[in-house]
């Protein structure tokens, strides 16, 4: 009874300290204030004092699941058809993005002394849990440098990408304290459930089935082939994204680890280097694709950022971006990366370390 009382008492303290950096930055005018000023807010807790935080893994997929759904909604007929014409452009970015990041693996390795399977690993820009998960498979890849890659790569990524987005490139769109998501209506309790229903329906799939990120993409894809039934979405309360973006942030704050402090003095520079001009090679990308197809310009680069789906959706939706777009480009790159990328890495590394060997 006192080891729950604990852990209660660990997750208020958690939830109050992020929700404390989410207002924060939102007093301050951040971009994405609240996944961003929770997310800060968890990692200098970690890092400066001594205190337990906890943070269930429920509360995150919970958030995720609902972001899934929430992108799922933007989904019509027509995006589906702009999708079909848009997928030649949606390969080559994809292709493009990977080949660039297997230069900066190559760049890393010549100025730290990690081996190239592992940064190449940890270069990937694909979701994290997945490329941890396939990293633990391969006995060659030591594992601790590819979440310490990854995680660097994620958060700077994050930082980054709104950052530009909202003031830089963004024009006359400007951030609002609580995004809208969908318009109010006559919604009954039983369109309500209906969606929560295949929400997480779709959430059991996508794990039953091994989808990457299935918690995101699972939902997504279940909420999108209702809508393209012509079932509209219920109206969903904009202070649900809120709670969601802040449960996310705290989630990636609480995967930062003080114990590998060391290593990131190490790896840190590079990766931030990597991961800028990894973002920087996206604007270039998102000129070229802006100028080639009907995208504008903020739509493109939020397609072609490296980020996550979640949170450049969760941005897409802030600037009033073609949501359905920037979520169809970020899903295919995750699946490309998930389902070609990382086996064929995964089977290389084995392959090259066996002649080595062997040699």
């Amino acid at each position: 009874m006192k080891q729950n009382s604990n852990d209660i008492a660990h997750i208020l303290r958690t939830a109050l300290i992020g929700s404390a950096g989410a207002l924060l930055f939102l007093f301050i005018h951040s971009p994405l204030p609240w996944l961003l000023g929770s997310l800060t807010a968890v990692v200098l807790a970690r890092r400066f004092l001594n205190i337990p935080l906890r943070w269930p893994v429920g509360f995150r997929h919970t958030a995720i699941i609902f972001l899934g759904a929430m992108l799922g909604t933007s989904f019509t007929t027509d995006t589906i058809k702009e999708m079909g014409l848009q997928f030649p452009f949606m390969a080559a970015t994809t292709v493009i993005t990977v080949l660039f990041c297997l230069v900066l693996a190559y760049f890393t390795v010549k100025h730290i002394k990690i081996d190239l399977a592992s940064s190449i690993f940890g270069s990937v820009p694909g979701g994290m849990s997945q490329v941890v998960v396939m990293s633990e498979e391969t006995n060659e890849v030591d594992t601790t440098i590819v979440v310490l890659m990854q995680t660097i790569r994620s958060v700077s990524v994050i930082f980054f990408v709104p950052f530009l987005t909202i003031h830089g490139i963004g024009g006359d769109a400007r951030p609002s304290v609580s995004p809208h998501v969908n318009n109010a209506g006559s919604e009954s309790w039983l369109q309500y459930a209906l969606f929560v229903s295949i929400a997480l329906i779709g959430a059991w799939a996508g794990r039953k089935v091994k989808l990457p990120a299935g918690f995101l993409t699972g939902p997504l894809i279940a909420v999108a082939l209702t809508m393209l039934t012509g079932i509209h979405a219920p109206y969903i309360p904009s202070y649900f994204l809120v709670i969601a973006q802040v449960c996310l942030g705290i989630h990636i704050g609480c995967q930062f680890n003080p114990q590998m402090e060391g290593k990131v003095k190490k790896l840190g520079f590079y990766t931030i280097g990597n991961s800028l001009l990894l973002v920087l090679f996206s604007l270039l990308i998102a000129y070229l694709l802006a100028k080639w197809t009907p995208m504008n310009f903020t739509t493109a680069f939020l397609s072609a950022a490296p980020g996550g789906i979640a949170e450049m959706g969760v941005t897409a939706s802030t600037v009033h971006a073609d949501l359905s777009m920037v979520t169809s480009y970020q899903l295919f790159r995750i699946f490309f990366i998930m389902f070609a990328v990382l086996p064929f890495a995964q089977w290389g590394v084995r392959k090259w370390k066996k002649l080595a060997k062997t040699a």
